[in-house]
């Protein structure tokens, strides 16, 4: 079997561009392939993004008819669904469309990440990973921003990864600027890695403090430059500065400016009596069904361990209550299944390889490990630990796990073959 391996890996080494293309066209069939059946036997799920787009279709850009509510939601794929309304009349199977084109190209996304910062080895099977992940199919047939999130998270850091062990192409900051900047459009809550992703340019080697003072300024600059236009928009319709969505002035709100969003995370009691309006019902309904006597609500320090805990778990085979205790978290033997062969098995070898990148003082290595673990605390400070939000930086717990089980698989291939 290993020997086998071997030869299927040089037969891959010799014919890499056509594998990866052959394999990035097969994943995008599929992908449409599932979006279609599903749009074709159950229609369009609508969505805020879907209205927001239908009003700027409408030509409602500063004054949309409808404020009372606030458009909560990042600008990129309403601004999509206005683009296919306008170029095609319809919205839904253009979307649809690109939502599959765009979580088919993850898959020499991976392959380079994983060749960037370990082996070959580990690239064929990250990228051969993204092709069957369960999540990547399963928000395809929506107007939904996981799909689009996907996507440029992986490609945002493949450039950074590139611009750090090529610090004089200024070509590979801009493109990671451009897609990061593509990135809080279609999702706000990572403008907070803003400044985390600028610390990779401090791991250049030689370290050149020229280099790093260009590399911070084209990335801030650049991101700036980029979330001009959208801002202009925004100070027009809510008469403040606003980053990206209403959602933001939680945060902003304590510097400038007035909050103009139902959210408080500074605020306990006032998330816990939300939780308890928006869930109460369903709280109710399914309180018998749990296995647990599920608590009315966490302490303030419990919503929080208990917040991380679940963004990690793989598997929920009992009833649960997540999200202050009253959001009901079931899931079927099928999807405890997939979740655990695509995420779980792989959780062990990842803390297993973050131990051991540190022991090799493979920094490069160290900043993708650190970004899971990130973003864990940043939800269970949300206190935001659904599946969803895990999904887009699954890919580097999987990715740092197989680098550990191919290590695995070099060993006993040393320890096994006759010429040895």
């Amino acid at each position: 079997m290993i020997l086998l391996m071997s030869k299927v890996q040089t037969v891959l080494d010799k014919n890499e561009k056509k594998v990866l293309m052959l394999l990035t066209l097969v994943t995008f069939i599929l992908r449409l392939t599932f979006s279609l059946i599903s749009y074709f036997n159950q229609g369009v799920a609508h969505t805020e993004y879907i209205y927001w787009g239908q009003q700027f279709a409408a030509g409602h850009w500063i004054e949309p008819k409808d404020l009372t509510s606030g458009m909560i939601v990042a600008p990129f794929l309403p601004v999509m669904v206005t683009l296919c309304i306008k170029l095609f009349s319809d919205f839904a199977i253009p979307l649809y469309v690109f939502n599959a084109l765009i979580t088919s190209l993850v898959v020499p996304v991976f392959f380079y990440i994983g060749r960037e910062l370990f082996n070959k080895e580990t690239a064929w099977m990250i990228s051969l990973w993204g092709v069957f992940f369960p999540e990547f199919f399963k928000y395809s047939p929506f107007i939904l921003k996981e799909s689009t999130v996907f996507f440029l998270l992986p490609l945002t850091l493949l450039f950074l990864i590139r611009s750090v062990k090529n610090p004089h192409k200024i070509k590979n900051i801009i493109f990671a600027a451009l897609s990061f900047s593509i990135l809080i459009h279609v999702d706000e809550r990572y403008l907070f890695y803003l400044p985390v992703f600028a610390l990779i340019f401090f791991l250049s080697k030689p370290f050149k403090l020229l280099v790093l003072i260009k590399s911070l300024s084209i990335w801030f600059g650049f991101v700036f430059i980029l979330s001009i236009p959208w801002g202009i928009r925004n100070y027009k319709v809510y008469d403040q500065l606003v980053l990206l969505s209403p959602r933001t002035t939680a945060f902003t709100s304590r510097l400038w400016g007035e909050k103009i969003t139902s959210l408080d995370y500074s605020s306990y009691e006032y998330v816990l009596n939300r939780n308890k309006e928006k869930y109460g019902n369903r709280f109710e309904q399914y309180y018998n069904q749990s296995t647990e006597i599920a608590p009315e609500g966490y302490d303030k320090d419990e919503i929080k361990i208990r917040a991380f805990l679940n963004f990690w778990q793989p598997a929920y085979f009992k009833p649960a209550f997540i999200t202050y205790g009253y959001r009901f978290q079931k899931w079927s033997l099928a999807h405890n299944m997939a979740s655990i062969l695509f995420y779980g098995i792989f959780l062990p070898f990842y803390i297993i390889g973050f131990l051991m990148l540190i022991k090799k003082k493979h920094i490069l290595g160290i900043f993708l490990a650190s970004i899971p673990i990130i973003h864990s605390l940043l939800h269970a400070y949300m206190v935001s630990p659904l599946e969803r939000y895990r999904s887009p930086v699954t890919f580097i717990v999987v990715m740092i796990g197989l680098w550990v089980i191919m290590m695995v698989a070099e060993y006993i291939r040393g320890k096994i073959n006759p010429k040895k």
